[in-house]
């Protein structure tokens, strides 16, 4: 199977060179045709410049520019080019920061070669875990927004509706349009999630830790935030319609 992992970037030169050199590390163990794809917010600090250089190492490692414009636009242009210009048969998403660990990606990988379609790194499920040193409002934002993603837009069984960490069959992304998400920030992942829930795709969790970043800035901002409940009342009328 050919997989690519798609890593959105904007101002991650510190985090993604040391990613890259760990990932590829990691494909030593995984029985398939690993690629990474990385979709940058065309970055000033160089990002674009420390992919092209670890290029010159690595066959396997690809890069996508374009405007700076929100996570979900950044996996909406990756998603496209893994799937046309790389022939994927499916696709990663996974955060630049060092946020989900590295070692996990066969986890993941293995639970789609067992079936599913669509395979989430799980903080939320027995054996994840998400920082000690959160303070209660981050724990808040993200239990509570985790737990209106799956009620109000009605995507529970599925415990972390919110995680960024996954893996997604090409014949699934393939049914939908991806420009025609209209998600712009973080929305997108409870979106994409929805989309595969409502045509009745195998979705499977794996526990994981999240792993606060140790270089860089979070780039999740207020905007995001609305843009994430606004998509979550949405997807519930349009279910209801």
């Amino acid at each position: 199977m050919r997989i690519v992992i798609v890593l959105p970037t904007y101002n991650e030169k510190d985090n993604i060179r040391p990613l890259i050199d760990s990932l590829q590390r990691q494909f030593a163990v995984i029985p398939h045709e690993m690629s990474i794809l990385v979709a940058d917010d065309e970055s000033p600090d160089g990002t674009a410049a420390a992919v092209r250089e670890a290029m010159k190492e690595y066959s396997n490692l690809h890069l996508v520019s374009g405007k700076k414009a929100g996570l979900g636009t950044a996996y909406v242009r990756g998603m496209k080019y893994a799937l046309d210009a790389l022939g994927a048969e499916a696709v990663m998403q996974m955060d630049a920061d060092f946020s989900h660990k590295v070692e996990d990606v066969p986890c993941l990988i293995a639970v789609l070669d067992e079936g599913a379609d669509f395979v989430i790194g799980s903080r939320y499920v027995q054996g994840g875990k998400i920082p000690d040193n959160w303070g209660f409002v981050r724990v808040l934002m993200s239990r509570w927004g985790n737990r209106c993603a799956r009620h109000i837009a009605g995507l529970s069984p599925v415990r972390d509706c919110t995680a960024g960490f996954r893996v997604i069959r090409a014949s699934l992304l393939r049914g939908f349009n991806l420009d025609e998400l209209k998600v712009q920030g973080y929305a997108f992942i409870v979106v994409l999630l929805s989309k595969a829930v409502y045509a009745h795709a195998i979705v499977k969790e794996v526990p994981v830790e999240f792993v606060d970043r140790a270089r860089g800035t979070s780039k999740l901002g207020i905007r995001d935030l609305w843009e994430f409940f606004l998509n979550v009342w949405r997807i519930r009328f349009t279910r209801s319609t």
